[in-house]
């Protein structure tokens, strides 16, 4: 049904969540998963660091791939292939990569690391409003329910 998917991740609870739903996933349908890492380029997340740019991306993306690996390292004799890459924007990237890619589905917990940017994280609203592909967004594990605040 959905071949090959995409699970967008970054590193939070979120994106291991979505990452083992897109694995069910790939499973029930004989799919090939593709993981993959945006490191973000644009001015406002590197603006605000005291490490140089060469020394900040080198370290986010040894944490990129040290995500990833943590994220195959069970899934056995499923298909996984994963990238890194960079972006202007995240979500740029990932509709990017999706459209090259010929993404059937596109998977991303509803929220990423930088937490609540209203009822749907920055990121994936962006995501599901600027793609023609399928987008299922995996809720955390610490996100309540709609109908209840954060304390």
């Amino acid at each position: 049904m959905y071949d090959p998917i995409l699970v967008a991740v970054d590193g939070s609870d979120a994106a291991g969540r979505a990452a083992e739903e897109a694995f069910r996933l790939a499973r029930e349908f004989d799919a090939t998963v593709h993981l993959l890492y945006v490191l973000d380029e644009s001015a406002s997340t590197l603006l605000f660091s005291a490490e140089s740019l060469s020394n900040r991306f080198d370290r986010l993306r040894s944490d990129a791939d040290e995500f990833l690996a943590d994220l195959r390292a069970d899934e056995g004799d499923l298909a996984v292939e994963s990238a890194v890459i960079r972006g202007m924007g995240v979500y740029r990237g990932i509709v990017g990569y999706a459209e090259r890619e010929g993404m059937e589905l596109i998977v991303m917990g509803s929220r990423g690391r930088h937490g609540r940017a209203g009822v749907l994280g920055n990121t994936s609203e962006r995501v599901g409003a600027n793609s023609d592909i399928p987008v299922l967004l995996v809720p955390g594990p610490e996100e309540p329910p709609d109908d209840e605040s954060p304390a």
